[in-house]
């Protein structure tokens, strides 16, 4: 199969349709369910897209097409794992001494030395896949010579020295082919998971170069960006946001996502829920990662978490809310049993019930089920004849707190309540009184009981 063969496309198709049909292979073909079979369809993508490669290919294709078809089927003989099939066919094709008369006679003159170094390179790729790591060496060496800056030979030789513990090595080959061939997104993928495996202090340094030259290098590996932005906190936060969109674009296109890319993006997702310049981010994935196939009856707990990271977000952008009513929320949502937190800012609302009822009442008319969450202490601050009756209930309840040698206030609980002493605006109603709401009855057969 030619490269156009492998994407299923005509001759003639243009660069929106490489794109589309590549998209779609790759869905079929991905790269952890089939790395070689990935591997062909990037490199047919990567060909066909840019212009100068597309030419040149073309001229091979044309005038070579026996000699094509030839490396293509080895290709797919290493797409199946036949790799001992694949060097034998390969060796047929050439011979590693470059200085032989039966590589001159098998690639004439007209034949153009890309495909002839592309023929070679594969051969040391079966010849890694098989351990023969020096003898692919060699050949990457030889290639090298005659072409310093091959960016594909240079990162096959980089991915030789690490498989082989060659960190310093790997690293430098991984660089030149960078260098080489700065808009390969292929050899900047494998060149940051080698950083990630080997050189954290570096992760970030290379993921910023490659962002350089073009800020969508990893559409076709986005769980990158997702990867970076967890180890690291060395971006600004518009570079953060950036990256962020970025993931969140490639992750709703890929209606096919794998395990991998969910479980980790549950993970950062955990990190980052509390953060308010998230909620657009956390927003656009919601949708997607619910219905997710991987999705597991444990993630609720998560998922939960993100609505409420939600509701918090939408009462905060409300300016006629309190804070303190906020707070109060925030703390029956998460399901918080400190009652000397909650008896707190009860205190505060008790404290403050002119300023506190309008937004109280913009909970109950518009934000109903966080008004139910402490229902029955909002209808009291709500009834101005309980007023009374709160400020003595809670005095007295903030008083025996506070004496009570059982119970240890934090520093910040002690402050708040010394700083909103209630001020009484009206003298204090006896139990035997008659009741202020007008009722009849004694104070504390009504709102005093």
């Amino acid at each position: 199969m030619n490269y156009y063969e492998i994407l299923n496309i005509e001759r003639n198709a243009d660069t929106s349709a490489i794109k589309r049909a590549y998209f779609s292979a790759v869905k079929i073909h991905s790269p952890d369910k089939d790395p070689e079979g990935f591997k062909a369809i990037r490199l047919a993508y990567e060909t066909l897209c840019d212009q100068k490669k597309r030419s040149e290919y073309d001229s091979y294709f044309v005038l070579t097409g026996e000699m094509q078809n030839k490396l293509l089927a080895a290709r797919e003989m290493i797409r199946e794992n036949r790799y001992k099939q694949a060097a034998d066919f390969l060796t047929g094709l050439i011979e590693t001494n470059s200085d032989s008369e039966k590589q001159l006679s098998l690639f004439p003159p007209e034949h153009p030395e890309n495909f002839y170094a592309e023929t070679k390179r594969l051969l040391a790729e079966v010849l890694w896949y098989m351990k023969k790591n020096g003898e692919a060496k060699k050949i990457c060496e030889e290639l090298l010579k005659k072409n310093p800056s091959d960016a594909e030979t240079l990162l096959l030789l980089a991915e030789i020295a690490a498989a082989a513990g060659h960190k310093e090595k790997a690293a430098m080959y991984f660089n030149e082919a960078a260098n080489a061939a700065p808009l390969n997104a292929r050899i900047w993928s494998a060149y940051m998971y080698y950083t990630l495996d080997h050189a954290h202090n570096r992760v970030h340094i290379i993921f910023k170069r490659a962002m350089k030259h073009d800020i969508n290098m990893f559409r076709d590996d986005y769980i990158l960006y997702l990867i970076v932005l967890s180890k690291e906190k060395k971006f600004s936060d518009k570079k953060y946001l950036q990256y962020c969109d970025k993931f969140a674009e490639y992750f709703l296109l890929d209606k096919n996502h794998d395990e991998k890319v969910y479980e980790n993006l549950l993970n950062f997702i955990s990190h980052i829920i509390d953060k308010e310049e998230n909620i657009p981010f956390l927003k656009k994935i919601l949708p997607v990662l619910e219905n997710s196939r991987h999705r597991k009856d444990n993630d609720k707990e998560i998922f939960e978490a993100i609505r409420t990271t939600f509701i918090i977000h939408k009462l905060k952008s409300d300016k006629r809310i309190h804070e303190v009513l906020i707070d109060m929320t925030i703390f029956f949502l998460t399901e918080n049993t400190d009652k000397d937190e909650l008896l707190g800012m009860e205190c505060f609302i008790v404290s403050e019930l002119s300023d506190l009822r309008p937004s109280i009442k913009v909970l109950k008319n518009e934000y109903l089920d966080f008004f139910k969450l402490n229902q029955a202490f909002y209808l009291d601050v709500l009834n101005e004849k309980k007023e009374t009756y709160l400020i003595d209930k809670y005095i007295g309840k903030f008083k025996k707190l506070k004496s009570s040698s059982k119970n240890d206030l934090n520093d910040d609980f002690d402050e708040r309540n010394e700083l909103t002493q209630v001020i009484r605006s009206s003298p204090k109603i006896g139990r035997n009184d008659p009741c202020p709401c007008g009722s009849g009855k004694k104070h504390k057969k009504c709102c005093g009981r």
